[in-house]
């Protein structure tokens, strides 16, 4: 029955293969209590919706019974609800943060369902919001705008702004293992300018934010990714989120690569493989240099359909982009993604932003920076894992993949994220550990992680060190 879910996302994600045989094997009745668990109601509803037009005799044959059918309609409308107030009070955040000289973006959520074939189906969580300012200007800023509570996480506060539960990040993720750690935090500062920069706009006219890049989120998601692997779980929400990323990065960046000729070893973390420019065909792309090595804006390098980084305003800041240039990896501001032609900028506008990615002459590609990041990061073995869930759940093409698919890892990590649902709130296994008071949890977590210490050992070693170290440092910092 699992895999039949699995076919009907697909079909929800907008596959175009025939769903015939899965409407006829679907108990709806437990295709609901899976979507409720891993937060997908909005996007079945739509999948439902769907089926209704393309598949009316195949649905007569296999009906949802109306009961079921209005409770979950009730659902999609309160989910679509919930969007368009979360839309609204993120382009409400972001204006103040602005408007008070505060640079910022608005990481997954709201960014996340504009990659959606509705934006209004994804399950809405917080509003996290990235500032790219120091801990103590931030802290000064939220003192006097916000209420807060006396408590304070390492890399965020939080708070709320018209009853949606914020948090303002002063970086947008962190690890367990403290070498990993500081790299994530150097190649978090390094990328910030251009995340700030990167205005989108928000269906029916809610509002603009800024959101990440794509080249920034396929690294940066999968560190969240990771981080919540370990700490509570992760859900099938956030595989999809992840997909899209994933997808909108192979959009915009053509491989032709077949990693199925060039295994890669898998046994360690600081794998070698870095195929060579000759053995891929990429639409070319700018990736300026950091340390005084930026490309020049010269007519050397072809710019992809869309604009790699967005137009930024004399001062310094961003300025409002045109729906052809808000960024190649993401929709402009009127939410067209079609291809379009990018208007030309001028040599110091381009070379004024910084690439999402530190690179060299050897990584000339997009695809070889990414996994050099990955590799730097510790996040090789764990990307593999993923793709392989991409792979088995969502159908995604091997010559997409950012690294070969791990299969060993790869069936832990779903049998993880179907016991455990959306951020591990359903876990059946570890003693339900996420319900349980702070004591018995503490504990419990780190049985938990002993489990993964032969396939992530330097995180999962380093997760009860750095929750203990973390607890202790919060009752410090408290306000």
């Amino acid at each position: 029955m699992i895999y039949t879910f699995f076919a009907f996302q697909r079909y929800c994600l907008g596959s175009k293969s025939d769903v015939s045989k899965v409407i006829a094997g679907m108990d709806w009745q437990e295709l609901y209590s899976f979507a409720s668990k891993q937060a997908l109601l909005g996007l079945c509803f739509d999948g439902i919706e769907r089926l209704g037009k393309e598949y009316p005799e195949e649905l007569k044959q296999n009906p949802i019974g109306r009961e079921l059918l209005m409770t979950w309609m009730g659902k999609a409308q309160q989910i679509r609800r919930q969007n368009m107030k979360v839309n609204a009070v993120a382009s409400k955040l972001f204006s103040m943060l602005r408007e008070d000289g505060m640079r910022c973006c608005v990481l997954k959520g709201q960014g996340n369902a504009l990659m959606y074939p509705n934006p209004y189906s994804r399950t809405p969580g917080d509003i996290d919001v990235w500032i790219d300012a120091s801990r103590e200007r931030i802290m000064e800023y939220a003192q006097k705008k916000f209420e807060l509570g006396d408590d304070i996480r390492l890399q965020h506060l939080e708070t709320s702004l018209d009853g949606v539960p914020v948090e303002l990040h002063f970086f947008p993720c962190s690890m367990n293992n403290s070498i990993y750690h500081a790299r994530l935090q150097k190649w978090f500062r390094r990328n910030a300018d251009l995340q700030s920069s990167n205005v989108v706009g928000l269906p029916d006219g809610a509002g603009d934010i800024a959101i990440p890049t794509t080249a920034f989120n396929v690294v940066y998601q999968l560190t969240h990714l990771y981080h919540h692997f370990f700490d509570e779980g992760i859900g099938m929400r956030q595989i999809i989120d992840y997909f899209l990323v994933v997808n909108d990065f192979s959009k915009n960046v053509f491989l032709d690569y077949d990693f199925s000729n060039h295994p890669v070893p898998l046994s360690k973390e600081g794998s070698t493989f870095s195929p060579s420019p000759s053995q891929w065909s990429l639409h070319p792309l700018r990736f300026p240099r950091f340390r005084g090595t930026e490309t020049s804006g010269s007519g050397d390098v072809t710019a992809p359909s869309r604009c790699s980084e967005p137009l930024r305003s004399k001062d310094g800041g961003a300025s409002k982009p045109s729906p052809d240039c808000a960024g190649w990896d993401r929709r402009g501001v009127s939410g067209d993604t079609s291809s379009a032609s990018c208007s030309s900028a001028s040599g110091s506008s381009i070379t004024s932003v910084r690439s999402a990615f530190t690179t060299d002459s050897s990584a000339s590609t997009a695809l070889v920076v990414v996994q050099r990041e990955l590799k730097y990061l510790g996040l090789w073995k764990f990307a593999g894992a993923v793709m392989y869930v991409l792979k088995e759940v969502l159908g995604l093409a091997e010559d997409k993949m950012i690294v070969p698919m791990d299969e060993k890892r790869g069936r832990l990590l779903l049998a993880e994220i179907l016991d455990g649902g959306n951020f591990g709130r359903h876990f059946t296994k570890y003693a339900g550990f996420t319900h349980q008071s702070m004591g018995k949890k503490y504990f419990l977590k780190i049985w938990r992680n002993m489990h993964f210490v032969r396939y992530y050992p330097a995180e999962a070693l380093s997760e009860p060190i750095f929750r203990t170290w973390h607890f202790f440092w919060r009752v410090k910092n408290k306000k």
